[in-house]
C-alpha cells in the first residue's frame, strides 16, 4: 500500500510525458488533416525542399511534401493534396520560398496552357510545368562586379548620413540627400551604358538571325564537302602516293641533269662565256635590227621577209641510180604525163 501513491504519480507522470511528446511530434510532422490524394512532379532543381514542408495553392497549405528522390537528371516530389482540392492538367508546380531564413514549400497555380480537365489520382506533372528552385545566393553573387565598384568609404559616409540622419541630424540630411544623388548618378551611368550594350546586342543578334539560312547552307555545304573527301579518301592516299614518286623521280632526274647543265654553262670556253664576251656587239645588233627590217620591207616591198624558191633542186644525184628512174615515175603522175615548172620557174627558164 506504501507504494501506491508513488505508482499513481509514476503513471500520471509517464501519462502526461507521452500526450505532450505526441503533440510536439504531431505540431512538428504537420499532417494534413482528413482525406487526401498523392501526386508527383518533376523538376530540374529543388534546391530547399525538404520532406514534411507544406504544398500551398494561393498561399494556403492544402498538403504536404511526402518524398523527394533523384530520378535520372530530374528530382521526383511526391506530395498529397487535400481531397476537396483539385488539381488540373494546366496546374503549374513550383519550389517557393517561406521565409528569410531559405525554408521552401511547393507552390501550386493554374498556368495558361495544358488540359483544363482534372487529374488523376499518381500523375506525373511533367518538367516542362515546373519551375526549380531559386538560390538567393547565386543572385547575390551575381551583384559581386557591381558591389565591386562602389567605393567603400563612399558606401561607409552614406551608411553614417543613414544613421545620423535618423537621429535628427539636419545638416547630416544635406549630405545623405547629395551622397545619394551621385551615387543614382552612378547607377544611371552605368544603366544607359548597359542599355546600349543590350541595343548594340539586339542589332547583332538580328544580324545573325537574318543570315540563319545561310549559314545553315554553308554548314550542310562543308559537311557534304568533308562527307566527299572521307569518301575519296583511298583516292587521295592513292594520288598522294604517285605525287611523291614523281617527286622522287623529279629529284632523280634533276640530280642527274644538273652537273651536266652545270658543266655547259661553266665550261671554257663555251656558248654562254662567248655570249657574254661579246655583250657590246649583240647589244649593237639588236639595237639596229629594226633599221635594217625596215629597210628590208622597202626594197622588197613586201615586208621584213624575204621569199626564194628551188627550181631546179635535184636530190636523186646523191643516189646513184636514181637520175633515170625518178623523172619517169615523175611524168607517169603528171597529168598530160610531162613534168613542167611552176608559173614562176618557167618565167625564170624562158629568161
Amino acid at each position: 500500500m506504501r507504494f501506491r501513491a508513488p505508482l499513481i504519480g509514476l503513471s500520471l507522470f509517464m501519462v502526461v510525458a507521452m500526450t505532450l511528446t505526441w503533440l510536439v511530434y504531431v505540431t512538428l510532422r504537420r499532417d494534413v488533416a482528413g482525406p487526401t490524394t498523392p501526386y508527383v512532379a518533376m523538376f530540374t532543381d529543388v534546391y530547399g525542399l525538404r520532406e514534411g514542408d507544406d504544398v500551398r495553392m494561393a498561399g494556403v497549405r492544402v498538403g504536404r511534401v511526402e518524398k523527394i528522390e533523384l530520378s535520372g537528371k530530374l528530382a521526383k516530389v511526391s506530395f498529397v493534396v487535400q481531397n476537396d482540392q483539385h488539381l488540373f492538367g494546366n496546374t503549374v508546380a513550383s519550389v517557393t520560398y517561406q521565409n528569410i531564413v531559405g525554408q521552401r514549400y511547393l507552390g501550386l497555380a493554374l498556368g495558361k496552357t495544358g488540359d483544363p480537365g482534372p487529374l488523376a489520382p499518381h500523375t506525373i506533372i511533367p518538367v516542362e510545368r515546373t519551375v526549380p528552385s531559386f538560390d538567393v545566393g547565386t543572385l547575390l553573387n551575381g551583384y559581386e562586379p557591381l558591389f565591386s565598384v562602389l567605393n567603400p568609404r563612399d558606401a561607409d559616409n552614406l551608411t553614417k548620413g543613414v544613421i545620423q540622419s535618423l537621429q535628427g541630424d539636419n545638416a547630416s540630411i544635406v549630405n545623405l540627400v547629395s551622397q545619394t544623388s551621385t551615387l543614382t548618378d552612378t547607377f544611371a551611368g552605368r544603366d544607359q551604358t548597359l542599355g546600349n550594350v543590350i541595343t548594340q546586342l539586339n542589332t547583332v543578334m538580328g544580324n545573325l538571325a537574318a543570315q540563319n539560312d545561310n549559314l545553315d547552307q554553308v554548314i550542310a555545304q562543308t559537311s557534304k564537302v568533308v562527307s566527299d573527301f572521307n569518301a575519296r579518301r583511298p583516292e587521295l592516299v592513292a594520288s598522294t602516293g604517285t605525287m611523291a614518286r614523281v617527286i622522287r623521280q623529279l629529284s632523280t632526274i634533276s640530280d642527274t641533269v644538273n652537273p651536266q647543265l652545270n658543266e655547259m654553262i661553266t665550261r671554257q670556253p663555251g656558248f654562254i662565256g662567248h655570249l657574254v664576251d661579246i655583250e657590246p656587239q649583240l647589244a649593237f645588233t639588236g639595237d639596229n635590227l629594226p633599221l635594217m627590217l625596215k629597210g628590208l620591207a622597202r626594197i622588197t616591198n613586201e615586208g621584213a621577209f624575204g621569199n626564194a624558191y628551188a627550181c631546179d633542186l635535184n636530190a636523186t644525184g646523191f643516189f646513184p641510180g636514181l637520175n633515170d628512174v625518178v623523172p619517169i615515175i615523175v611524168n607517169a603522175a603528171t597529168p598530160g604525163s610531162k613534168a613542167m615548172y611552176t608559173p614562176r620557174c618557167r618565167n625564170m627558164a624562158n629568161g
